[in-house]
């Protein structure tokens, strides 16, 4: 008797032990942001390369809309709200400060252009006119500019259209046309 209500016992707590970690998996996915779990769904490493198809143009990447890279694109501005049960700390892909994509349409959506390890007093350009921001690995800080102009008399910085508030969190927002951002302090 003592026999079959120990092994019932033992039997019970394995089955909770052996359970545990399903439903913390199960958890974990219900929390994981759609467009890092889309991107995972099609296979990709949201903490690896940007993917093949992406398409490097000047100091940016370029991604047509349903792309592998565009994928990747809009799944590296959740990347940090997003915190993984990695276990040990997750090895970034590059070592850069701040992030910025612009989208063609609005929610971080269609065609998108990436600017990795952006640099501070430098036009970031793009001929597409684009209609929102993704900002990955921090936010802005107080001291920090992020300013956004439009094409205007044969400069696709020449107009002035807004300023991102500072300071900022990462993740995405819509702005009106832009063709160009500053990062300045």
């Amino acid at each position: 008797m003592r026999f079959s209500a120990t092994l019932t016992s033992l039997a019970l707590f394995a089955g909770a032990a052996f359970a545990a970690p399903a439903e913390k998996a199960a958890m974990t996915a219900r929390d994981i942001p759609e467009s890092i779990a889309k991107a995972m769904e099609l296979g990709i490493d949201v903490y690896g390369p940007i993917p093949d198809d992406a398409q490097r143009v000047d100091d940016h990447w370029v991604a047509q809309p349903g792309s592998r890279a565009s994928a990747w694109m809009r799944a590296q501005i959740d990347l940090d709200q997003y915190e993984a049960d990695q276990g040990e700390q997750v090895e970034k892909r590059q070592w850069a400060n701040i992030g910025i994509g612009l989208w063609a349409q609005d929610n971080c959506q269609g065609e998108s252009a990436w600017f990795d390890n952006v640099e501070y007093n430098v036009h970031h350009v793009t001929g597409v006119n684009m209609f929102a921001v993704g900002i990955r690995y921090r936010g802005l800080r107080n001291g920090e500019h992020l300013d956004f102009s439009r094409w205007a008399n044969g400069d696709l910085c020449g107009q002035y259209v807004a300023s991102a508030a500072v300071p900022s969190t990462t993740g995405c927002a819509n702005i009106p046309l832009t063709n160009c951002f500053h990062l300045w302090l």
